[in-house]
């Protein structure tokens, strides 16, 4: 379907001070395990429930949509949150999003983990769950429990620490995703044992700020108070899962959730202390590749589309801005045609209930000036229809009107858009 390209994924020429870890997981950290199996929620025989798990104590810190109609997977794991922070395991279903589901759907996310408990061994309590799919349909908890079962056995048998199962956790998660979202990278320590985050998401469609139809489990090893990873985890999802769109629309499953396990023997206890900056940066980095994968994977996608807003009076007005022209049909059906229609831009961004003067606004892409002052202006158009035809297409917005800016990541939509989402129900 066209789906599938590559874009710079390489780090080696910023100035960080973590390293990649080569085909790096969640459970490239210590004292995480995964399984996954399929149990048969999907009729495609892929992987479908997964259990992702540390027996060590742990500070997990999460944030989830603010759709209205809360899946009860979401609605159980925020109260589950309320009564600790100390997460030993996920248990995430995939097929059936458990949204929409009533009393009953509320109650099968809290016969899920009692489940888990008793396969597991691990109290109620310190157990989390998730679910993506399908709106509106129960979950089938004979094949529920039959999964949680196959992961929990392959769980006892883990010796020491692999990241395959971490990579078939990627995979189990997935709906009409086509590639799996994962990552890990390492802090060098001095004198101690390297910290490591790794991280996994899934996300292909219904992707919009606030959150998205997307998952994503972080895992880590330091020692963190709830408190600051909190305030991290927030700060690091405005920049980056609150920070792309495919197509405008929110959905109701989505969670992003860290957990820190403290094997690493660093502990963290404010922004003062030598490695924060240094962790901070690389959850940064970490949850930025995976928003940026979601992206590349969003469906029918042929091109990944970055929008930056530039010299804006607020950050609140850049945002707001940068996604009315990332979220417009016109703009992104244009993108798709390989059409460099800037008139698409002006008109997305007037629609908009924010302090600008349209009068102001000179418009790029890449390095080429398209509008000066709203209006068009001579350009290069051979140049500009080379630049169309990228895999990645940059468009920089200055607004002339203040100091502030904000970036967001979209797509192009194409006619596979439709297809898929024409029978997704189906």
């Amino acid at each position: 379907m066209g789906r599938i390209f590559k874009v710079n994924t390489d780090y080696s020429k910023q100035n960080i001070e973590f390293n990649i870890i080569n085909n790096g997981t969640i459970t490239s950290v210590p004292g995480f395990y995964a399984a996954a199996c399929h149990c048969g929620i999907k009729g495609s025989g892929k992987p479908d429930m997964c259990i992702i798990y540390t027996p060590e104590d742990s500070i997990c810190s999460g944030v989830f949509t603010i759709n209205k109609f809360l899946a009860a997977p979401v609605i159980v794991t925020k109260e589950q949150l309320k009564k600790t922070r100390n997460i030993k395991a996920i248990t995430v279903n995939s097929g059936i999003a458990n949204a929409c589901t009533g009393e009953l759907g509320y109650k099968n996310a809290r016969k899920t983990i009692e489940i888990a408990s008793q396969y597991l061994g691990v109290e109620k309590k310190n157990i989390i769950v998730s679910s993506t799919g399908v709106i509106g349909r129960q979950l089938p908890m004979d094949k529920i429990e039959e999964g949680i079962k196959q992961c929990a056995c392959k769980l006892s048998g883990t010796d020491g620490h692999s990241g395959i199962d971490g990579h078939d956790a990627a995979e189990a998660i997935l709906t009409t995703d086509l590639v799996a979202k994962e990552i890990a990278v390492s802090i060098k320590v001095e004198g101690g044992s390297d910290i490591i985050i790794g991280g996994i998401a899934k996300g292909s469609g219904m992707i919009e700020p606030n959150m998205a139809t997307m998952l994503s489990f972080i895992t880590t090893n330091v020692k963190i108070p709830e408190n600051l990873l909190d305030e991290i985890l927030s700060d690091e999802v405005g920049r980056s899962f609150n920070s792309i769109t495919v197509d405008g629309c929110q959905s109701t499953n989505d969670m992003a959730i860290v957990i820190a396990n403290s094997k690493s023997n660093v502990e963290i206890k404010n922004k003062k202390d030598k490695y924060y900056k240094k962790f901070k940066n690389a959850l940064s980095l970490v949850m930025k590749d995976l928003a940026k994968k979601i992206v590349l994977d969003g469906e029918g996608a042929t091109k990944l589309i970055d929008i930056k807003v530039i010299n804006a009076k607020s950050k609140v007005d850049a945002k707001k801005l940068a996604l009315a022209v990332a979220d417009s049909n016109l703009f992104k059906t244009a993108m798709f045609g390989q059409d460099l229609n800037w008139g698409r831009i002006n008109g997305a961004m007037g629609s908009v209930d924010c302090d600008f003067d349209p009068e102001k606004v000179d418009i790029y892409i890449g390095d080429v000036l398209i509008v000066k002052n709203g209006m068009g202006v001579k350009f290069d158009r051979i140049y500009t229809e080379k630049l169309m035809k990228e895999k990645e297409v940059k468009f920089t917005v200055d607004l002339n009107y203040g100091k502030k800016e904000f970036s967001v990541l979209t797509t192009d939509l194409s006619f596979d858009y439709i297809k898929i989402n024409a029978s997704y129900h189906t």
